[in-house]
């Protein structure tokens, strides 16, 4: 009985000193409020809970005049012992919080991103926030390829990357140009029958056309000198298949009737013929012009028919003979181009019904003056390769010149241009 009597008197105390101490946390949740903030706040809840309990509404009207209605808004009741039992305390706190940004529209988040001064890492550093906050409000656990592009959008080093790479196309394009212009200037200077290289021989210049232009031959490779010219294109081209303007065939055209009209009073004609070998894309081409008697103009379809076809074997398959005429010119018979082949013409003469003749070529071991060693058998002179080593004075080249010059100016229709 004593025992029972002593543990309820402890039991009583222990309440008793429960009630006088309050618990800890409601005095941290009380302590950061200051001694004037919770009368101020205490003052206002029992004016507000007066006037609610009564029916009076003057104090609302009264609060709203002075300031926005949204000033007083929240309430938050903190538990605890103020010194007066069975009191709760209200906080009147403040809504008047700036918006979550994810809240905002587009004129709001413009007028915060023209006001804030943040760095580019600050500014990625908030737009993943904003699709990570985006993505756990919608739930969506799935990555579509649009958030993925948008996502890496906003990380600097993406379009880094992809501006390095390409620079480096940019760098590697330039140096192929590079290689490629010292690569074709190294071959065309080779080429001194062409006005642009720098082994070019000025005094061999005969006529000048807008597009193609008349050079004299070297006599050490002239089936006859004097009347041995080369029509070479101004403009770089491998072939004359190449050349897309109308108006380089037009002034070859041209060049072909105002030589043929000079040596028909000399009773020659002329024959020209091109020879395109393969892999040789940056060499100048050029048509090598040859003053030849009537009687071998008039043999020229049969002799050239007839060696073609014995060389057939060395130039691959392709031993058909393809005829040209002018309703039929050879940028039409050749397929495409780049093709090697070999290209004669003779004109008009009664002893063909075509202008001349083209083959493909596909030996790599084909001669180049194949054409010109055709016609020095057909005149009975010897190859110009034996003529290569062969020394001439430069006074007899320039008589050449000069006698074909005095009857160029009756037929000369470069004269004629701008």
């Amino acid at each position: 009985m004593l025992s029972g009597v002593k543990i309820g008197k402890k039991k009583a105390k222990t309440k008793k000193s429960l009630l006088k101490e309050p618990p800890e946390h409601s005095l941290k949740q009380v302590n950061p409020i200051s001694n004037t903030d919770s009368n101020d706040n205490l003052a206002v809840a029992e004016k507000l809970r007066r006037s609610l309990a009564s029916g009076d509404t003057r104090i609302l009207e009264e609060r709203s005049a002075s300031r926005p209605l949204d000033m007083i808004g929240k309430r938050e009741v903190v538990s605890g012992n103020s010194g007066h039992s069975g009191n709760s305390v209200v906080v009147v706190k403040s809504t008047a919080a700036q918006k979550a940004e994810e809240d905002m529209t587009a004129a709001e988040l413009a007028m915060e991103e023209r006001k804030s001064s943040m760095s580019l890492d600050e500014q990625m550093i908030r737009n993943a926030v904003r699709v990570g906050k985006k993505r756990r409000r919608t739930g969506g656990n799935d990555d579509s390829d649009e958030e993925l592009e948008r996502m890496k959008r906003l990380l600097p080093h993406s379009s880094n990357k992809s501006e390095k790479s390409a620079g480096k196309a940019m760098h590697r394009e330039q140096h192929r140009q590079v290689d490629q212009h010292f690569q074709q200037e190294k071959v065309t200077s080779k080429c001194a029958w062409w006005v642009e290289s720098r082994s070019f021989s000025k005094h061999r210049l005969l006529a000048l056309g807008n597009h193609v232009s008349l050079v004299m031959a070297p006599p050490n490779s002239s089936l006859v000198p004097g009347h041995h010219f080369y029509m070479v294109p101004i403009k770089h081209a491998s072939s004359f298949v190449e050349c897309d303007d109308d108006s380089v065939w037009d002034e070859v055209r041209r060049f072909h009737t105002a030589l043929s009209n000079m040596y028909a009073a000399k009773r020659k004609g002329i024959i020209m013929c091109e020879t395109v070998l393969p892999n040789k894309s940056f060499w100048q081409t050029k048509m090598d012009v040859i003053a030849v008697p009537f009687s071998v103009l008039q043999d020229a379809p049969m002799f050239f028919k007839s060696s073609m076809v014995e060389q057939s074997e060395e130039w691959g398959t392709h031993n058909k003979v393809m005829q040209v005429r002018s309703t039929k010119p050879l940028k039409s018979v050749v397929p495409k181009r780049g093709f090697p082949y070999f290209y004669v013409e003779w004109g008009n003469v009664s002893t063909s019904q075509n202008t001349g003749y083209v083959q493909l070529i596909e030996a790599s071991g084909f001669r180049h003056d194949f054409g010109i060693d055709t016609l020095s058998s057909m005149m009975d002179l010897d190859p110009i390769r034996f003529n290569r080593k062969k020394q001439f004075s430069h006074e007899e080249e320039r008589q050449n010149i000069a006698s074909f010059l005095e009857s160029w100016k009756k037929v000369d229709w470069t004269t004629q241009l701008d």
